[in-house]
């Protein structure tokens, strides 16, 4: 029967995607570079042609193809600092999500000069000069960021005096956070991504882009009515000489990404 099925090989389903430097691709993995839960993710190449045209009607007579443009967009939902930054444009791979605590020991009253404050023993060694900290005065969203000026013992110095009445309980939690700068003029890296996916008869998809940039993406909006993403657009270059897979990618064919599929 025309248009039947010949195979069972359907795409439904869901994707790991994977970003990191230029020189990683071979090395990209789940554990070290997923961007977590992703929806959506889609790709294409739109071939661009200049025709020639013969005769009074114009009929073509030959075309050259002049482009080939190649994207990829997604929906990440993991609002990591790894995944802010990438969608910032900036170089997210390194960046892990925070998981250092401590607590104020001993209570302490702001006035305008008071900048440091103990945690409790052996925590200062959690902290570090150049750190940045969130302070949780009471649960109720006061929260208080400051960066770390040096760490003495215990005894942490901040930047920025506490104002007058920006006082911290004894027991407060101090929190260590990454910063992600918003609006930044750093030129953005070129990074390198893997997706793997599977076809609907469980067989393996995959894609390698040696170079991209991630171009747009970062959303951070605060909404009850569903779960928030990150509506992530790359944009896929050609090799040059002086990439790292320019010998593997920069060959004749030119070729911009990969896909491999049984």
């Amino acid at each position: 029967m025309a248009g039947t099925a010949k195979t069972n090989k359907f795409m439904l389903g869901t994707a790991t995607v994977m970003i990191g430097a230029q020189a990683d691709l071979l090395k990209l993995n789940p554990d070290e570079h997923s961007i977590g839960l992703v929806k959506n993710f889609s790709m294409s190449a739109e071939p661009s042609y200049t025709d020639l045209a013969q005769g009074v009607q114009n009929t073509l007579v030959f075309s050259k193809m002049t482009g080939n443009e190649v994207r990829a967009s997604m929906e990440a939902y993991e609002f990591t600092a790894q995944n802010l930054n990438y969608a910032l444009g900036l170089n997210g791979s390194g960046v892990s999500t925070m998981t250092v605590n401590g607590s104020v020991n001993g209570a302490v009253t702001g006035d305008g000069s008071v900048a440091v404050f103990n945690v409790q023993t052996g925590e200062g060694s959690n902290f570090s000069t150049d750190d940045y900290v969130a302070i949780d005065i009471n649960g109720d969203d006061n929260v208080v960021i400051r960066k770390v000026a040096s760490v003495s013992t215990d005894a942490v110095t901040v930047t920025q005096a506490l104002d007058t009445g920006v006082n911290l309980p004894d027991g407060a939690v101090v929190r260590k956070v990454n910063m992600v700068g918003i609006g930044s003029k750093v030129e953005q890296p070129f990074l390198s991504a893997k997706v793997v996916g599977k076809l609907a008869d469980g067989s393996t998809i995959a894609l390698e882009i040696p170079k991209i940039r991630v171009v747009n993406g970062f959303t951070l909006a605060f909404s009850t009515d569903d779960y928030g993403n990150l509506p992530l657009e790359l944009t896929v270059y050609d090799q040059v000489t002086t990439d790292p897979m320019f010998a593997e990618f920069g060959g004749a064919q030119g070729e911009s990404a990969r896909v491999y599929l049984p």
